[in-house]
């Protein structure tokens, strides 16, 4: 039984991680102790850090804490809120320290410190004056009233497995047990203990010059260690910690909108309270507390420091409770600390970002993984402003270990987290272990879905094994990549495939190489003979060279035979400009096609010469692809993206030549995309795209646009999808076209104040899809096919409504949509049905 629980922990550990995707140096000063109040009750998060240094860290809810470093000190300094920061002078190593904090002068003493049970007017409540105040000066308080500016900045992200008793821990580690049980001891809270798996560092320069709207950030030194570092899930899991102003009105954290507690709306959805009026260093601040109005919404609860003189936010600590609807979260919290400058300025001066995470329930009990990001701002320098060649000759990362630097420069570092040398030595003892190891497998095969076929090749994707439609029946697919890391240069993939009733075999193969870093110039080619779907998509990325096959589904409604076989060759030459967010992409393509299933599908078209079921095309592309703010990472021929808001657009232009190697149609295709994804707030997040395109020329049905269908009974699960699910493939038929797909998901802020509806944690959604197009008589009068066309010259319409976040404690991957549609006259004579229920499977926060 216990191995079984072992195995079933691992699992687990592995699911979790998915969502997401060097030499011990003996510490020369160490400090161990314990924050306390007068009373003798533990001070949690209380900052200690070495004096004259940003060497620090924090203590945990107990009020111990670990400090030490490669460097000598001789005092430290302990401050927490409140409280009067206290400076204590070090012996030798102090490994029993216990710091007392004395409560600051108090000008006036509000004894409330919880959640107000009555929501104060504006009038009524003294805190609101002082966020007046914050907003009105938060411009001024901003590294934007500098002509210029630089600092320096240093970052580090751990991520580990936490709550790990020792049962645990001795079926996995086994002989090492007692060696790392040792080394974990100081992570130790309670009988639980943290593992950590991976460790980054980063050092950087930042430049800036507000006059001139220029900006300049050099790295200085990286490195990472860790059993799973190359990992996709992890790199894109660490990334979902992005900085963000305070100031702002809402920012993006863990694919989610938040609603910040400084924000202009916050008094809508926040309680605050002022809590007491604090003395320190010759200052005056307030401290304020606030709180989530509904428990359930996506806020913080914590409280803030502000200078009474400047409204400058000095220092403030914010985190989840258990209530709030987040997935696979079981606490996140962040503090931000801010340092005088001058004597009117304050500027950021540590952020600190912490995820513990599970997959099944929020309990304390229950194993998990945790997210820790610590940055460490310092050295500003304003009103300094350098040449304009400067900032423009900025040096930006473009490969892997681009700034790797010695063991040495390290060393005469001598800062960071001050756990640094210890969680080191674990990484590296932990690393060796094959069921830690095991671990990491588990992750890259449920996160790529391919499994390792020795050091260079993998097998897969396990996701596409095995579909079916009507023309193949049921479909067995298998297939191989190229894989050494994330970072490789080269990537081929290959695949075949064959149905059980056609008894046919297809396949495909792609390769593409990153030929040069900077800029990136990626070169690669295709040849694939394959049943395509070309009625479920617009607009494709020539770049992705994607082999996937859309046509094919485990459930669909109704009756599909409109697949074409498609034997196509194609070039790509793409340039990554703007830290990748610019593409330029230069296609060229040669492809034969006919009806996969003639007795039931047509593609026949009139030329001089007859009617012809089975002709090519030849055409060539351009693609304009801008994706500001996008979150791009990845130093190989293929990038990675995170979680965040960006728009996306997006102008292509193709030209079809005839004459080459029998191909027969000239023409002309102008198409364009917008994807602009907007927070409203507190109340979610509002995703629009809008789609236009024209063809200009004579062509047959495969080169022509049809509205895209989805006669799955699946929705994308991704927020926006971009086909129309009570419409037939086919159905409708342009040459040019104009698409609006819109959805707001309102991320529980209905449901959640809904007394019976609120238990479940569901959250809501509304969407809206509209169609038009026209088709030339021209285009008209040479089709030969089965189908009739039929252009939505009257606008069509499919709306409805959502629920996502369905699933039980902290797994809830399922959305469900109820759709409706406008009438439309079907001249293919299959009777759409007017309302429909389609189903979404996608775990996310």
């Amino acid at each position: 039984m216990d191995r079984f629980k072992i195995k079933i922990q691992y699992l687990c550990l592995a699911l979790l991680l998915f969502l997401a995707n060097t030499v011990l140096v003996e510490a020369q000063t160490r400090v161990v102790g314990k924050v306390i109040d007068e009373q003798g009750e533990p001070i949690p998060f209380a900052n200690i850090i070495f004096k004259k240094s940003m060497v620090g860290t924090y203590s945990n809810q107990k009020g111990e804490f670990t400090l030490y470093s490669q460097k000598n000190y001789n005092a430290i300094e302990v401050s927490s809120v409140g409280y009067t920061t206290k400076e204590i002078k070090l012996k030798s190593n102090d490994n029993h320290l216990q710091v007392v904090l004395v409560m600051g002068e108090e000008l006036e003493e509000v004894v409330v410190v919880q959640k107000p049970t009555k929501n104060l007017s504006k009038k009524e409540n003294p805190a609101y004056p002082i966020l007046q105040k914050i907003w009105a000066n938060k411009y001024k308080n901003a590294l934007s009233t500098a002509k210029a500016y630089q600092y320096r900045r240093y970052e580090t992200v751990e991520l580990g497995l936490n709550n790990l008793d020792s049962l645990f821990l001795k079926k996995a580690l086994q002989s090492e047990y007692q060696e790392v049980r040792n080394l974990l001891s100081e992570k130790k809270y309670k009988q639980y203990f943290s593992m950590p798996m991976y460790l980054k560092e980063e050092v950087s320069q930042v430049y800036g010059d507000n006059e001139r709207s220029l900006y300049r950030t050099d790295i200085e030194g990286e490195r990472t260690q860790g059993v799973i570092q190359t990992g996709f899930g992890l790199e894109r899991f660490t990334r979902n910690f992005r900085e963000f102003n305070v100031y702002d009105n809402s920012f993006y954290l863990l694919d989610k909108t938040f609603v910040s507690p400084i924000s202009e709306y916050g008094y809508g959805v926040y309680a605050y309270v002022l809590n007491d009026t604090i003395e320190r260093n010759d200052r005056k601040f307030y401290s304020i507390y606030f709180f989530p109005k509904q428990d359930q919404d996506l806020l913080f609860k914590g409280n803030f420091t502000v200078d009474s003189k400047t409204y400058a936010i000095e220092s403030i600590q914010m985190y989840t409770i258990k209530e709030a609807s987040l997935n696979f979260v079981r606490n996140l919290s962040i503090e931000k600390h801010y340092q005088w400058v001058n004597d009117s300025l304050i500027l950021p001066k540590r952020d600190y970002y912490e995820g513990d995470f599970t997959i099944l329930t929020k309990s304390d009990e229950e194993k998990g993984m945790y997210v820790r990001k610590n940055i460490v701002y310092s050295d500003y320098l304003l009103d300094s402003p350098k040449e304009q060649s400067f900032y423009l000759a900025s040096v930006e990362k473009y490969k892997a270990n681009q700034f790797k630097q010695s063991q040495e420069y390290w060393a005469q570092l001598g800062e960071g987290d001050s756990q640094m040398s210890k969680t080191q030595t674990l990484i590296r003892k932990v690393g060796d272990n094959k069921r830690i190891k095991g671990i990491s497998d588990a992750l890259n095969i449920i996160t790529s879905g391919y499994i390792p076929i020795g050091r260079y090749m993998q097998f897969g994707s396990l996701w596409e094994s095995f579909t079916n439609n009507d023309v193949e029946r049921n479909r067995f697919r298998f297939g191989l990549r190229s894989f050494v890391s994330n970072d490789d240069r080269f990537r081929t993939y290959l695949y075949g495939a064959y149905g059980t009733l056609d008894q046919k075999f297809k396949y495909g193969v792609s390769a593409k190489y990153l030929a040069f870093y900077k800029p990136r110039i990626t070169i690669g080619g295709l040849y694939q003979n394959d049943y395509l779907q070309l009625g479920n998509i617009l607009q494709r990325n020539d770049a992705e060279l994607n082999l996937k096959n859309a046509s094919n589904f485990l459930f669909a409604r109704g009756e599909n035979y409109y697949l074409t076989q498609n034997k196509r060759i194609q070039g790509v030459a793409d340039i990554g400009l703007l830290k990748s967010n610019l593409h330029i992409t230069l296609s060229g393509m040669y492809q034969q096609m006919k009806a996969a299933d003639p007795e039931h599908f047509s593609i026949g078209y009139r030329s001089e010469n007859g009617v012809l079921d089975k002709y090519s095309d030849a055409n060539a592309s351009l693609t304009l692809t801008y994706t500001p703010t996008r979150n791009v990472y990845g130093y190989g021929v293929e990038q990675f993206y995170g979680k965040n808001i960006f728009p996306t657009f997006s102008l292509k232009y193709t030209k079809g030549f005839s004459g080459i190697r029998n191909s027969l149609f000239d023409y002309s295709r102008l198409e364009g995309m917008i994807h602009y994804p907007q927070p409203m707030w507190s109340i979610g997040i509002l995703h629009t795209v809008v789609e236009a395109g024209k063809v200009y020329g004579t062509v047959p049905l495969p080169l022509l646009t049809p509205t895209p269908a989805n006669q799955t009974y699946a929705s994308s699960g991704h927020k926006l999808n971009r086909t129309f699910q009570l419409l037939d493939y086919y159905d409708f038929v342009t040459d040019a076209y104009l698409n609006v797909y819109a959805e707001h998901h309102f991320n529980g802020f209905v449901m959640n104040r809904i007394p019976l509806l609120k238990k479940t944690k569901w959250r809501s959604l509304i969407l809206a899809r509209m169609a038009y197009g026209t088709l030339r008589e021209e285009n008209r009068l040479i089709s030969a096919s089965n189908i009739q066309y039929n252009a939505p010259e009257k606008l069509y319409w499919e709306y409805g409504f959502g629920i996502e976040n369905i699933g039980i404690g902290n797994f809830r991957p399922i959305r469900v949509d109820f759709l409706w549609r406008s009438s439309f006259t079907d001249l293919n004579g299959v009777s759409n049905p007017y309302f429909g229920i389609r189903f979404g499977i996608k775990p996310e926060f």
